[in-house]
């Protein structure tokens, strides 16, 4: 059995299943890993070839992030082949690619090619001295989109007590049970929104409803706003947030 076409495409999914998630694209089965770039975007990889043999590449992810983050030039691939030639990796074209690798080796050659873009995107980074900044909010719901696939929607509506509210996260699962993870800035008006809005829902007592606030643990946050949120639904660090999620998923599903 094959899920896209792609012969070894079981066997991934098998050995990625607890790092990594694999969704079939065009002509490749494109694998989202745990490790993130500067901006706190996940890195992803691509995986090609054949019942016996497989190569890796970032389809020139690390050098689009810094291209977009505004580095304002690349240096020569000659240059930067030196950062990943050690680990048996090339660069061509702008794309970080592995040599062919049997099946079974597929998990570390993603693995290395990951590591390999995240590493160059943060050299370069550091080299044009850029500052890092990241949407936390997008990121959230891409890993959302990605691990759960169909099961996630964004900017859904729910039924409180006395209004409807929307939300920018719900996950619902086969059970009927629905999980909202809803995330908020560090200011007094999507605090306030978000406190609402959750508690609003927390009233009702639907059953089947799951609520989480989520917060971008790399800013300053003070303890009495944390407690506010806290009287809306359970708050999670943006940065245990994946681990949380993925508990609380398998717990409800």
């Amino acid at each position: 059995m094959t899920f896209g076409g792609y012969p070894f495409e079981e066997q991934l999914r098998a050995d990625l299943a607890r790092i990594s998630s694999c969704v079939s694209s065009e002509d490749a089965v494109c694998v989202t890993t745990h490790c993130m770039y500067p901006s706190n975007g996940l890195v992803q990889v691509y995986v090609r070839g054949s019942s016996n043999w497989v190569m890796v590449s970032d389809d020139g992810g690390a050098l689009s992030e810094a291209l977009s983050a505004g580095v304002p030039s690349i240096p020569a691939e000659g240059y930067l082949n030196r950062f990943i030639s050690e680990q048996g990796l090339t660069i061509k074209d702008g794309i970080i690619t592995s040599p062919r690798v049997p099946v079974d080796a597929a998990p570390m050659a993603v693995m290395l090619v990951a590591n390999a873009a995240k590493e160059m995107a943060h050299w370069l980074y550091d080299n044009a001295k850029l500052k890092r900044v990241r949407d936390f909010r997008k990121i959230l719901a891409d890993f959302l989109e990605k691990k759960f696939e169909e099961k996630c929607e964004h900017d859904m509506v729910i039924h409180g007590e006395f209004k409807e509210h929307k939300f920018a996260n719900v996950i619902t699962f086969r059970s009927g049970a629905r999980l909202i993870v809803d995330p908020v800035w560090n200011d007094a008006s999507s605090i306030n929104s978000r406190v609402v809005a959750n508690l609003d829902v927390k009233a009702a007592k639907d059953p089947k409803i799951q609520q989480r606030i989520v917060y971008d643990d790399e800013e300053a946050w003070q303890p009495s706003d944390l407690n506010l949120l806290g009287m809306g639904a359970t708050v999670v660090p943006f940065s245990r947030s994946y681990e949380v999620i993925e508990r609380l998923a398998a717990s409800v599903g």
